[in-house]
């Protein structure tokens, strides 16, 4: 894909293997924080946001799930195939800007547009995207795929857009204290 940059492939196994130690670090950050601080709130919000990413990527691991594997689940065709990982990319500034745009004058665009759109536009190779897909084609495969799945996409492009080179972690710098947010969007 074009407007893409900063492509990177992500195994599966390894994302669940490092969601599981941030979410324990995490945890034990949290059990050392004074109950009911903003501290602790804020480390709890990341936490959820770093499981439900979590269950994404089990979604789309072969052999993880505890129910059909992503590509044997009748109710999400478009992902047609067992894969080990797949390629995303940040998106460039102006297809953001367009994505954007777009949304701004679309009275038809609901929540949740915006992270399909990003999504849609950061993959790079995966089982939902064919070579002669337009955009439209793939907006709308991605809008049809697992939510927990799409947490998941959208954290990882989010880290890719990171200019700090944040490409493994969850939507925080490396060395920054998660701080209280409004967005689950990590």
């Amino acid at each position: 894909m074009t407007g893409t940059f900063n492509e990177t492939h992500f195994d599966f196994a390894e994302e669940i293997d490092r969601l599981d130690d941030r979410i324990a670090d995490l945890q034990a950050e949290a059990d050392e924080t004074e109950d009911g601080s903003d501290q602790e709130a804020a480390l709890l919000e990341t936490i959820q946001t770093l499981q439900t990413q979590r269950k994404g990527a089990i979604w789309a691991c072969p052999g993880r799930g505890g129910g059909e594997d992503a590509h044997e689940d009748d109710d999400f065709p478009m992902w047609d195939e067992p894969v080990d990982g797949v390629t995303l990319g940040a998106v460039r500034a102006r297809t953001f800007a367009n994505m954007e745009n777009d949304l701004e004058s679309d009275p038809n665009a609901g929540s949740g547009t915006s992270s399909i759109l990003l999504i849609a536009d950061g993959t790079v190779e995966a089982p939902y995207v064919g070579e002669d897909m337009r955009d439209a084609e793939i907006a709308g495969a991605v809008g049809k795929l697992h939510p927990w799945y799409l947490k998941w996409a959208e954290g990882r492009i989010t880290a890719l857009m990171d200019p700090e080179g944040n490409a493994t972690s969850s939507g925080t710098s490396p060395g920054d204290k998660p701080t209280k947010t409004t967005s689950t969007e990590e």
